[in-house]
């Protein structure tokens, strides 16, 4: 079993949504898939969150299969929120549950699985290492007053 999935509208659908993906669905306009959209969306954020302290996984599809669900809901959340469906209070709290998750695992507190096929050299949204200053011991004896 892979570590890594890839999301499909099948799995908004298995999440018990389906009459929400098929009508976002319904309501696309020109050749924007608007599901296909939402998926993208929320796997790059879930993606940008893993890339601060993970490896990332070379197919730019794939999410951790820890952070599969909290995926999926957030493309949800942006379907209801195209065809105009309010959250209620309990998906309200699920989606501040998921940013606490998601800031946890960017924050480097939290590791997720290791990729499938981690990409060689994990740079994809690698930060810059922080430039250091070192200050020079400065010696003052009778024969120099080095520093001054």
């Amino acid at each position: 079993m892979s570590n890594w999935t890839i999301i499909t509208a099948d799995h908004l659908k298995a999440a018990g949504y389906g009459t929400i993906v098929d009508a976002a669905a319904s309501k696309s306009i020109g050749s924007v898939d608007p599901v296909a959209e939402a998926i993208a969306g929320a796997v790059a954020r879930v993606r940008r969150a893993v890339a601060a302290g993970n490896s990332l996984d070379t197919d730019p599809a794939k999410v951790p299969g820890s952070l599969r669900a909290v995926t999926i809901r957030i493309a949800l959340y942006a379907l209801m929120e195209r065809i105009g469906l309010a959250l209620d209070d309990d998906q309200k709290d699920t989606r501040r549950n998921d940013n606490s998750d998601l800031n946890r695992v960017h924050d480097s507190k939290q590791r997720v699985e290791i990729p499938d096929n981690p990409e060689a050299d994990g740079t994809s949204f690698a930060r810059e290492p922080s430039p250091s200053v070192r200050h020079k011991d400065r010696k003052f004896t009778e024969r120099t007053m080095d520093g001054i």
